[in-house]
């Protein structure tokens, strides 16, 4: 017979297997949903970040690098800079380390929401229905997918922890909790700028269901406001572009959509078995907005809070009218996935019939949810894998061929907006990789994001090249890189003519037989002419086309502008005067009419501005990148 002591030891097991399985269960499910997540490659912005270190040389550097605007003005020092300088720093190129870190963090958000949504609601229940029914919203696919988009996964650990902290302190009045809540509130502006809406979240929360404590939520304002007034200054609003503010009567249609993907994934098609997502979205709205009321009438509030937390988080990302995106509703849907928690809470104490509703209505929301978060998951995946066998297989081919260029046959749409146009090679150090001519044919445009044929070797160049032994052509298949350049070679031959480009690359060795003898050797993608330089390029086709020209100033300009002759064909154009005090010079003449049609046409540069440096004694006229005729 067992003794009395090990019956007890049963009976206290059971507990603490229950209570091991409360908090378990929601990472689990985590890693089980987002698996594909752990296999990702690096893709689009992620190469960006990871070459950051190359700008990385001292203390300053440094600073800069962590600090200064980038990326549409995204201040983000530990999401972005400091999570990829620290992580490539350590293990290099190996996107496993980021993407455990990635999941790690969201093991710890969804143990906070549990946590704040049990503390808010007082039912172990309400906390684990919060915390499985906002990670398998389709929102969280793209951040458990794609490192760049680390900073809504880190920003709602910060928001989390400074909530509960708020909550703690609600609770027990001690200073230490109100302190860890401002630690938690400050550290979450190095993840994301909407980390601003914490004091709105806080005040909205005391206000409604502690206003004792609204009063402490002000001082918390300061730091937002000092934030946001920073941030203008030294990351000014775009006027255009996808990411322009526009606050017009757009925003409650932008809103709405945001409100319809919150509740039925983004993902899933508008003729979905007809009616049946319009009628679970009407359905979701009014069993939540009765919830709402219906606990307003009892003077419970929190059913409002969690709308409110919907809505103000969400506010920021209403006036980017021109990218609405499903990965930035995470951090607003943590607000609904506690109202669903605490609903279904609610309903869980009501006789059978109320629970089967319930139940039946979770499972018409999250079973689209789920299917498409692992469908979109394994897309991602499948898209990342792509990306690396291009980028790998191009450093396996420069490792073969180091003198040589590197053509690409076979990049489709999605290996190209996802990894080329991102310059992918730079982080190991290629730079003069392409594409074959004629690929503008076969990947998609997007003007708003790049221009397809500024990765294209023209066909002109690409005949030189081969002609001289200077570049190596690899086709991207299914499985790996394959090197077709004799195959390649022969068919170009016999289809392309060497015809000049309309766009020539000044520092580009490629296109070097396009220019005079005056021009001096490149110079990391640019190069310096003397007083006096020629070069060849493809004529206009219509009169409509102009010449385009794009340099770089010296680094010491001792004159503000610079006067600029440019002769087509031996007809003299109008007097240019290159403004020398930006980053770069950029500069549009009308052609004649005479060289429209021609193939192609010689132009002629002359300044009357040449500069001497202590460690160069060359006649330097101007630094010029990209010639263009369009």
């Amino acid at each position: 017979m067992r003794t009395a002591d090990a019956a007890s030891r049963d009976s206290a097991l059971v507990p603490a297997i229950l209570a091991a399985a409360y908090w378990l269960a929601p990472p689990l499910l985590c890693f089980a949903l987002y698996w594909h997540g752990l296999l990702v490659w690096f893709q689009a912005d992620d190469f960006a970040w990871l070459a950051l270190r190359f700008d990385v040389h001292d203390a300053h550097s440094l600073l800069h690098a962590l600090f200064a605007p980038m990326a549409q003005g995204s201040i983000r020092p530990l999401s972005e800079r400091a999570f990829f300088l620290v992580f490539e720093s350590l293990f290099g190129v190996n996107p496993l380390p980021f993407r455990i870190c990635v999941f790690l963090t969201q093991c710890a958000n969804l143990t906070l929401l549990a946590a704040v949504t049990r503390r808010l609601t007082g039912s172990r229940f309400a906390g684990f229905c919060a915390a499985i029914l906002w990670l398998i919203n389709s929102s969280l696919v793209v951040p458990m997918t794609w490192a760049s988009a680390y900073n809504e996964i880190l920003c709602a650990f910060f928001l989390l922890m400074a909530f509960w902290f708020l909550l703690r302190y609600v609770r027990t009045g001690r200073t230490s909790d109100y302190f860890w809540q401002w630690v938690a509130f400050l550290a979450g502006f190095g993840a994301l700028e909407v980390n601003v809406v914490y004091p709105a979240l806080a005040a909205a929360y005391t206000l409604l269901c502690a206003r004792k404590y609204f009063r402490s939520t002000l001082p918390l304002f300061i730091p937002s406001i000092a934030f946001a007034i920073a941030h203008r200054f030294a990351a000014p609003q775009q006027a255009s572009g996808v990411y322009a503010l526009h606050f017009d009567r757009a925003l409650p249609a932008t809103f709405l959509t945001y409100g319809r993907w919150a509740l039925v994934s983004a993902y899933l098609p508008q003729s979905f078995h007809g009616m049946v997502q319009d009628v679970l979205l009407t359905a979701l709205v009014l069993v939540l907005f009765g919830f709402i009321i219906f606990r307003a009438y009892r003077r419970d509030w929190l059913p409002l809070f969690c709308l409110a937390w919907f809505a103000i988080v969400l506010a920021p990302f209403l006036p980017v009218r021109n990218h609405i995106s499903d990965y930035y509703l995470v951090l607003p849907t943590l607000g609904l996935a506690m109202l669903g928690g605490y609903a279904l809470a609610r309903v869980w104490a009501q006789p059978l019939p109320w629970k089967l509703a319930a139940l039946a209505l979770a499972a018409a929301y999250a079973e689209p949810m789920v299917r498409f978060d692992w469908t979109v998951s394994a897309w991602w995946l499948n898209r990342t894998l792509e990306v690396e066998r291009m980028v790998l297989g191009v450093v396996r081919a420069h490792q073969l061929h180091p003198d040589k260029a590197i053509l690409l046959d076979g990049v489709d749409s999605a290996a190209f907006w996802s990894g080329m146009v991102h310059h992918p090679f730079r982080i190991f150090g290629i730079s003069d990789v392409y594409l074959v001519p004629g690929s503008e044919a076969y990947i998609e445009s997007r003007p708003s994001d790049g221009t397809v044929s500024d990765f294209v070797l023209p066909s002109g160049p690409a005949l030189h090249a081969a002609k001289g032994d200077r570049i190596v052509v690899y086709h991207l298949g299914p499985q790996r890189l394959k090197a077709i350049t004799s195959a390649y070679e022969e068919a170009a031959f016999q289809r392309f003519a060497p015809e000049a480009p309309h766009r020539v690359d000044a520092g580009n060795p490629l296109m070097e037989y396009l220019l005079g003898p005056e021009w001096y050797p490149p110079e990391g993608g640019s190069r310096w002419m003397p007083r006096r330089a020629t070069l060849r390029i493809g004529g206009p086709r219509s009169t409509s086309e102009k010449l385009y020209l794009m340099g770089f100033p010296p680094p010491h300009a001792s004159q503000a502008t610079v006067p600029l002759r440019v002769t087509v064909d031996g007809i003299a154009l109008p007097e240019l005067r290159l403004d020398l005090t930006g980053a770069t010079f950029n500069a549009a003449l009308p052609l004649p009419d005479q060289v429209v049609g021609k193939p192609e046409v010689q132009i002629l540069l002359e300044t009357d501005r040449a500069v001497h440096t202590e460690t160069d004694t060359r006649e330097l006229g101007l630094n010029f990148g990209i010639f263009e005729i369009r």
